[in-house]
């Protein structure tokens, strides 16, 4: 156990514990290596979302990036030494949320429900809707 002060001891049972809850949450091998790491040299301050980088890593892939660089770049980002990747529209609309859609509602209002969602607000957006679920 580390107390608050303390320097991190890198102990390996530590290291192996941490591994296989990762990896138990469905997270890949070198994923799990590379967070379990930074988890036992910066301790707290590391953001350990597996829902977060899962959705990371999606967007990554979804952006051209091969299996492991993907894994890397989604950990990397996760560290918050980097920027989270932004998404697409088309990936917002592939993993994003549904949500309902208010006959009242206008195209405006929809694209700000869009922006809050994804981070991106539609280039266009049209004043009428044929359906319900965006």
């Amino acid at each position: 156990m580390r107390l608050a002060g303390e320097a991190c001891k890198c102990d390996p049972e530590v290291f192996q514990t941490i591994w296989k809850h990762l990896k138990s949450d469905g997270m890949p091998d070198q994923a799990a290596n590379q967070l379990a790491a930074e988890m036992m040299v910066h301790g707290t301050d590391i953001d350990t979302s597996v829902e977060k980088y899962e959705r990371y890593y999606d967007n990554y892939r979804e952006k051209g990036f091969c299996e492991h660089a993907a894994q890397a770049m989604a950990v990397e980002a996760m560290e918050g030494r980097e920027e989270p990747p932004a998404e697409s529209l088309r990936f917002a609309r592939i993993y994003g949320d549904e949500f309902e859609v208010d006959e009242e509602m206008s195209g405006r209002d929809i694209a700000d429900i869009a922006e809050q969602m994804s981070g991106n607000r539609p280039q266009e957006v049209p004043e009428r809707h044929d359906r319900n679920t965006i």
